[in-house]
Parts: structure tokens; C-alpha cells; sequence
């Protein structure tokens, strides 16, 4: 069953029991949906936010603190679906869709912010290093682990390398990415999506 883990509630404004903080990273959300990273800026946040700069400036350092904190909450939401996703006592098989069905559904709710973790993130250069790297080994470690369960062993399938995680990993986030771009929705890469990985993790059957 997929989690019910989800990214930050963009489409109606933040209860006012939440926080400020909480509020403007709702509004960095919605302007990413509407404008994108690159042209967003701190007046737009605020402006969604309905708070003041001040208030902005005594929660994050920049445009791109909030940015990078926003995608940091959405990366753990992600990886808490696939986590929480996962039948470990299904075959094989059928964990591998459970895991990309459990990605696409908690990435379908906010495509855009998926689409600027991938394409924009990077952009930002170094600085934008250190928080691709964590969220890459955070889902490693969940991927691999799920290929070493008595389902996978009872089919002889050996534990995936970090070295595969991450060429199945950065595959799937190409494809979301390029559907996106494309304006389809993000269900059109399971079928492909979950091809690749059964032919990638069934490669480590044992003879």
C-alpha cells in the first residue's frame, strides 16, 4: 500500500496554526509550480505567503535556503512512500512496482518541484553538492536494503550494489523528469520505469 507521505500542501494556504516558516515554504512551492526557481524571487515568497521580508529573512539566508530546505522535506517525504510502499513479503517482481508506483504517486502531486530538484538543483553549483549527495545516499539506503529481503534471497537474487542504486535511481529521475517536460503525467514511466529495474536487480541472479 502506498504511504500516505506527501509533499508540502501547495494548493490551498497553510492553516494558521502553522508556522511561518511552514508558510513560506508552501509559498516557494507555489512559485515554483508558477514560475519556476530561476525567475522566483524572495518579493514573489513573501508575496504568497502573505508575510514580510523580514520575516522571511529571519527564517532563511536566501531564496535559495528556502529552496534547498523545501526540496530537502520533499526528497524525505519520497523516500518514506517507497519505504513505507514496499510489501517485503511480495515477490520480487512485485515489490520492484510497488516501489517505482509508490515514487511516481507521492512525485505526481507536485510534479514541478520534482522536475526543479532535478534540473534546477544542479545549476546551483557547488553549493547545490552537498544536498545532492545526501538525498542520492538516503534513497540508497532504502533501495538497498529492499534486495536483500527472503523474497529476493528465496529467488536468488543477490543485494544491489550501490553502484546499480544509483544507475536505477538516476534512470527513473530522468524519465520523471523528461515527463514533465513533456507535460505527460507521471504514470508513463512505470511501465518502463519498473522494466528497467526487474532487468537491472533480475541481472544478479545467482545461477
Amino acid at each position: 500500500m502506498v504511504s500516505d507521505a506527501v509533499l508540502p500542501d501547495v494548493a490551498t494556504p497553510t492553516t494558521s496554526g502553522a508556522g511561518v516558516r511552514q508558510r513560506l515554504l508552501d509559498a516557494m512551492a507555489t512559485c515554483l509550480m508558477n514560475r519556476g526557481y530561476r525567475e522566483t524571487t524572495v518579493a514573489d515568497v513573501v508575496r504568497v505567503a502573505r508575510t514580510s521580508r523580514r520575516s522571511f529573512y529571519q527564517e532563511f539566508r536566501d531564496k535559495q535556503a528556502c529552496f534547498v530546505e523545501l526540496l530537502r522535506t520533499a526528497n524525505d517525504a519520497m523516500v518514506a512512500a517507497i519505504a513505507e510502499g514496499v510489501d517485503r513479503d511480495a515477490e520480487w517482481y512485485t515489490q520492484i512496482r510497488q516501489a517505482v508506483q509508490a515514487y511516481v504517486a507521492v512525485t505526481e502531486k507536485h510534479p514541478e518541484i520534482a522536475w526543479s530538484w532535478i534540473r534546477e538543483l544542479p545549476a546551483l553549483g557547488e553549493s547545490a553538492r552537498t544536498v545532492q549527495v545526501e538525498a542520492m545516499e538516503s534513497l540508497i539506503e532504502v533501495l538497498v536494503p529492499l534486495t536483500d529481503s527472503p523474497q529476493m534471497r528465496a529467488a536468488g537474487i543477490r543485494p544491489m550494489t550501490h553502484e546499480t542504486a544509483v544507475i536505477i535511481w538516476g534512470g527513473i529521475r530522468e524519465l520523471a523528469a523528461s515527463a514533465v517536460e513533456e507535460k505527460r503525467s507521471l504514470y508513463t514511466i512505470v511501465e518502463p520505469a519498473v522494466a528497467a529495474c526487474v532487468a537491472l536487480v533480475g541481472a544478479n541472479i545467482e545461477a
